[in-house]
């Protein structure tokens, strides 16, 4: 086989696109002596396959393997393990339908007087004024602590004011810097000394 080919084979056997024909040229070929520099990288992988090939197995290996299997320890988890697992399910199910049938014959959720309903008319007056004096009360706690973000606003108004006298600073250093430059004649008639 030319180089050519058997760097074609050696791609397609790295995308795993090669017979097992063609498997065995590779092998054969690299078994060979004759192999350039550049595909000597892939001379040990068929190397491998070639050794690993001609490894048999010892003619009491299957025997001495059932010996070892046979004489050790045999767990089964069949009728246990099976058993356990149902006697759990059964008293896991008993004891969650119990709880349920108490539940339910207590009472717990049924409400003994439907939420909402007060049949006294005086008594739905205080309940309401009690509930509406609730909320008015939290909600003037909460106009109290917006007090403070008026002195806030103020404090923003100041700073705003700064930022103009800032603008008129920086004006006045304009002019300052016109003045070293060039001198200002201030009256027309006289000349500055």
């Amino acid at each position: 086989m030319t180089t050519k080919e058997i760097e074609a084979l050696v791609a397609s056997y790295y995308e795993g696109e090669t017979s097992l024909q063609e498997e065995h040229l590779l092998r054969e070929y690299f078994r060979g002596e004759n192999i350039p520099a550049h595909l000597l990288e892939h001379k040990p992988v068929f190397g491998f396959f070639s050794v690993d090939a001609k490894a048999a197995v010892s003619p009491g290996f299957e025997s001495t393997l059932k010996d070892k299997l046979d004489g050790g320890r045999v767990i089964s988890l069949n009728s246990s393990g099976k058993r356990l697992v149902l006697t759990l399910s059964v008293a896991a199910s008993i004891v969650l339908i119990a709880g349920l049938v108490t539940v339910f014959k207590l009472g717990i959720f049924t409400p003994s007087q439907p939420y909402g309903t007060i049949t006294d008319p005086q008594l739905a007056y205080v309940e309401a004024r009690n509930a509406l004096y609730l909320v008015s009360s939290s909600f003037n706690d909460g106009l109290n602590h917006m007090q403070h973000l008026e002195s806030f606003n103020s404090g923003y108004n100041q700073a705003r004011q700064l930022k103009s006298f800032q603008t008129g600073l920086d004006q006045v250093n304009k002019m300052n810097q016109l003045d070293h430059y060039q001198p200002i004649n201030l009256n027309p008639g006289r000349t500055p000394k």
